[in-house]
């Protein structure tokens, strides 16, 4: 039934259509819409494409190394630094993406793989954040 609903969505965009589709299933958002608006207590607080959206949050990193990584924590941007030898797995601020990229590089790298944020964490950036905010007041 998933895929006849998916199928349908896609052909009412082809022919020009806008569809608004209202969903908890994360993942079935980001396979079908080009924008997404993400509501908090009745309220629009982000809204975009995935892309426009991706830069609000964390890239995850893993690189396998020529050489002993040196420098990225002292990196701005990068959070849950976990070096094992030669692989390094980190979290970076979209902002401090290229500085990380270019100290990787320098180092030598082998192999590399980058995942932007998932539509889950978007929307858990403003669940959480809005709950400690909430508990400060």
């Amino acid at each position: 039934m998933e895929a006849v609903f998916q199928r349908c969505v896609q052909e009412e965009r082809d022919r020009g259509r806008t569809v608004l589709l209202s969903s908890h299933i994360l993942s079935e958002v980001e396979e079908l819409c080009d924008r997404v608006s993400i509501i908090r207590q009745g309220r629009t607080v982000e809204t975009g494409s995935l892309a426009d959206l991706r830069h609000l949050t964390r890239t995850s990193v893993t690189a396998e190394l020529a050489g002993e990584p040196d420098g990225l924590a002292r990196l701005p941007g990068v959070h849950d630094l976990d070096v094992q030898g030669r692989r390094v797995r980190l979290q970076v601020d979209a902002e401090g993406l290229d500085a990380v990229l270019r100290s990787l590089s320098e180092t030598g790298v082998r192999s590399l793989t980058s995942t932007p944020p998932t539509l889950e964490e978007l929307f858990l950036r403003h669940y959480q954040s809005g709950t400690a905010q909430e508990a400060a007041r």
